[in-house]
Formats: C-alpha cells, structure tokens, sequence
C-alpha cells in the first residue's frame, strides 16, 4: 500500500503504481504489473432475486467434486470493505437519492470496492485456480449503464467503465459472464420473500433503493439484455418462462453445463 497518503487517501491509488518524480504533487505514474493469468474468472450476477448466490454455491460445490480449486467472493463487499460498507449505507438510503446517482459517479465507488478485494483474485488466478464471482463489473453495466436510455450514451459510457474498472483500477477482466435472466414481475415477488430481506442485514431494515424502485429493475435487466447482445462472453442464463421461475436445480444444471463448455475451451 502507499505511504505517502492517509489510509483512506491512499485507497484511491493502486499499489501496482510506481511513480516517479514526487515532490509536492505526483507528476506521472505507470503501471507495474504484468499479469500472467493462468486461472479462470467466471461471473454470475443478473436481475435482483434471481438466485445468483445459490447458484454460486452449488457452482462451487460442484465443480470442487470435479478435481477443480474453486474461490469464490461476492460483491459488494458490505461487511469487509471500506467501500462495500458505504454503498450499504447509499443502498439503504442514508445518503440520498442512491438510485437517482449520477451513474459515473456511482460507478467508481462500485469499482474501488472491487479494487480493494481485487488483490485476493489476482492470486488465486495467477495460481490457476477457479474463481467465481457474485456480480462484478457487470454489475456497473447493468445497473448503471441502464440509467442511460441514449443507446450511443450508453456505449460510451460502457467503455469509460470498461477504462476505469480494467486499466485504471486493473481489475482482471473476466473469462465469461452467466447472467440469470428472470422477469420483472417474478423478481418483485422474490424479493419480497423473507429469506430475502433476512439476509441482507446491511439494510438494518431499511429497504433497499435499487430493488424497491421498479423503473430501475426494467432499465437494468434491458441493460443485461443489451450487454448480451453485444458481447461474446456474456452468456444468458433463462431462469424463468411464463411466469414461473425454474427450479433452483435445473437453473444449477443449465450453468454447469455452460461453464464445462467455457473451461473445456
């Protein structure tokens, strides 16, 4: 970590960063990692209630029974993180209008709590093991990129993410994204469930800003859809069909199957 700061200053500065003229302010800095990845990174985030940390588990589980090393972590990290815990606080509504956010603004904090987690999956894919995420910097896309209706808009500002989380901050880009695609009226009912609102202790009882405002739930999930259409890695993952939601096994099976594909590959 970076002496020259405070701690909490010194957040905002990656540690693989050296610099090289300081006196009393930085003058230029380069980046100093040069990543051999050898593991896998695999991603499952998608519309709230959809089962993403169920489904990481049972991932997890399964392929462990294969011979695989497998880590996982999920996002954002309210309870071990500087930024998780504040955007438990955003979330809840302790600072205004979260879900009305500048979706810029919004993005970077996002990204520092992933930056502060981001040195742990660095280790375990420079290790060539298994790692799988529940949400990342999909998350950034589909949530904030669906505050953005221009559909140009919203390709530019796709790419400052992609600059921000990936060269700025050098998070590692992943291998696939599973996005779990369930309806909007089957997400309001599951997140009215009370294993839902048990285990999201952060909210202190509150509600939570994004899941309770359902313009945002249509606007992020025709997000995901685009980020989809778009994109080769990103892989739909169909939870749901006339207005029942599949079972937590088949919606298993259907995911094991996809990431042997992505592994075999």
């Amino acid at each position: 970590m970076v002496k020259f700061f405070s701690k909490k200053a010194a957040l905002f500065i990656p540690p693989y960063y050296f610099f090289k003229h300081i006196h009393t302010q930085i003058i230029t800095c380069s980046p100093c990692y040069n990543l051999d990845m050898k593991g896998t990174l695999i991603v499952i985030d998608g519309t709230d209630g959809s089962g993403k940390a169920t489904q990481v588990a049972l991932l997890k589980k399964r392929l462990e029974n294969d011979g695989h090393t497998v880590h996982t972590m999920d996002f954002p990290r309210y309870y071990d993180n500087f930024f998780g815990g504040f955007i438990g606080e955003c979330l809840k509504g302790d600072h205004g209008d979260w879900a009305g956010t500048n979706p810029k603004i919004a993005s970077v904090i996002y990204a520092a709590d992933r930056y502060e987690s981001s040195h742990h999956i660095k280790e375990w894919l420079q290790q060539g093991h298994i790692v799988i995420l529940d949400r990342y910097v999909s998350s950034n896309q589909i949530h904030q990129g669906g505050k953005i209706n221009d559909d140009d808009k919203r390709r530019e500002f796709i790419a400052w993410l992609d600059t921000m989380e990936h060269e700025v901050f050098d998070i590692p880009r992943p291998d696939a994204i599973l996005y779990l695609d369930v309806s909007v009226a089957i997400t309001q009912k599951l997140l009215k469930t009370k294993g839902n609102k048990e285990s999201k202790k952060y909210l202190k009882g509150q509600g939570d800003q994004h899941e309770n405002n359902v313009e945002h739930l249509e606007a992020a999930r025709e997000s995901g859809l685009k980020m989809i259409a778009q994109n080769n890695n990103w892989i739909r993952v169909e939870c749901s069909q006339d207005g029942r939601i599949f079972s937590i096994e088949d919606i298993h099976e259907t995911i094991y199957k996809k990431v042997k594909t992505i592994l075999s590959e």
